[in-house]
């Protein structure tokens, strides 16, 4: 009875070799597919990205041809007005200017050299 025993061992550890031979022999291709077939759907989104950025462009140059559009977008970026038309345009608010050197309590790192020299020889 110990034959049939070594036989059905050595087919097995045959199998098993024949096994990890091809396992070893495919997972290199296969790795190589699945990050081929990741970086394929990484450049289709892009792709579609993209596409729909070209779309919005191609009807924001569309837009160029309704006379009515452009008008609208002369009147509100550029001020035009048609003849007859009054506008009223608002004066910008009043900003804060620099403070004055005496405030400042020291030398104004970012004054000019006369405006220095004139704050010297105005403090006693």
């Amino acid at each position: 009875m110990a034959a049939p025993r070594s036989a059905l061992t050595t087919r097995a550890t045959l199998l098993a070799v024949v096994i990890c031979v091809l396992v070893l022999t495919l997972a290199y291709p296969l790795r190589l597919y699945l990050r081929q077939q990741n970086k394929l759907s990484q450049l289709a989104r892009a792709n579609a990205q993209t596409q729909s950025q070209v779309d919005e462009l191609r009807g924001a140059v569309g837009r160029y041809g309704d006379r009515a559009w452009v008008e609208d977008q002369a009147r509100s970026r550029l001020l035009y007005r048609k003849p007859g038309e009054k506008a009223y345009l608002m004066p910008a608010p009043p900003t804060a200017g620099p403070r004055d050197q005496a405030d400042a309590g020291g030398s104004g790192g970012g004054s000019a050299w006369y405006g220095r020299l004139w704050a010297q020889i105005a403090t006693p």
